[in-house]
């Protein structure tokens, strides 16, 4: 998921991609790291800002790449808490999203939607998994499944308001 959300950015054209969140075994950094590697991006240590995953965290991971002078046209955010930390950060600073800054995220909770602008974001299917992992815990519990299990989800990106094409 993450790597499909940076992938939209260098889409859009965005060459300059932060990342804001946690980075130590975090998959979502390394999908982001993969998504750049993948399109001949380097990842460079100033647009990286690890910070804890909440809305305080983006804040101050947003406020951390402004004191570096960060040059980003858009920024990943791990989870859509951190990204509305974030995105307040940048209306802190004066700059509009996304004419400014695009900003993507993953999780699409409900609150994505009703933001100004509207969050673009990694739909995950969390009831689905919810239910996967119940019946998963409910066989091994009676006897089924004992083998390491890897399920994948389907996933998409709601396209909203945060995100645009990158005009140099």
């Amino acid at each position: 998921a993450a790597y499909a959300a940076v992938s939209r950015l260098i889409e859009l054209g965005h060459k300059k991609i932060a990342y804001i969140g946690e980075t130590d075994k975090e998959e979502r950094y390394n999908g982001y790291c993969r998504a750049l590697e993948h399109a001949g991006i380097p990842i460079l240590k100033g647009y990286i800002s690890n910070v804890k995953l909440s809305s305080e965290g983006g804040y101050q991971g947003a406020n951390i790449l402004f004191d570096r002078d960060c040059d980003a046209t858009a920024w990943f955010c791990s989870n859509d808490m951190t990204a509305i930390g974030a995105m307040r950060a940048v209306k802190e600073h004066g700059l509009q999203i996304p004419e400014d800054i695009s900003i993507i995220s993953i999780d699409d909770i409900d609150t994505a939607q009703y933001l100004t602008p509207m969050l673009t974001t990694v739909h995950i299917p969390i009831e689905e998994m919810g239910k996967m992992a119940a019946k998963t815990l409910i066989d091994r519990i009676e006897g089924g499944h004992t083998l390491p299990m890897k399920i994948n989800f389907p996933f998409y990106i709601a396209g909203r308001e945060s995100c645009r094409e990158y005009r140099g």
